[in-house]
């Protein structure tokens, strides 16, 4: 059986009242609900959550600036992590 693949990112919308009166935890769950009975009524099937990591390039003029410490400005390459949904359905 062949399979195909799609891979989302989710980022919940809340504001900060809903943290403050403890409401974020569900409005949160469901967005996240909606996504996945979205993506259901598409066929699509939840295959699970990954990070990944994504390697971020300094520019070059951040590069350079990285040099001279005693300027206090630049920076060098990062990496940071990305948390994505993948989903899956027959074709």
């Amino acid at each position: 059986m062949k399979f195909e693949y799609k891979v989302v990112n989710f980022k919940a919308n809340v504001m900060q009242a809903d943290i403050d009166d403890g409401s974020a935890p569900g409005k949160v769950a469901g967005q996240l609900e909606s996504l996945f009975e979205d993506h259901a009524n598409e066929g699509w099937e939840l295959q699970g959550q990954y990070d990944f990591p994504v390697e971020i390039e300094a520019g070059c003029l951040a590069s350079l600036l990285a040099l001279v410490p005693m300027l206090g400005a630049g920076s060098t390459d990062q990496t940071i992590q990305i948390e994505m949904l993948v989903f899956k359905r027959s074709v």
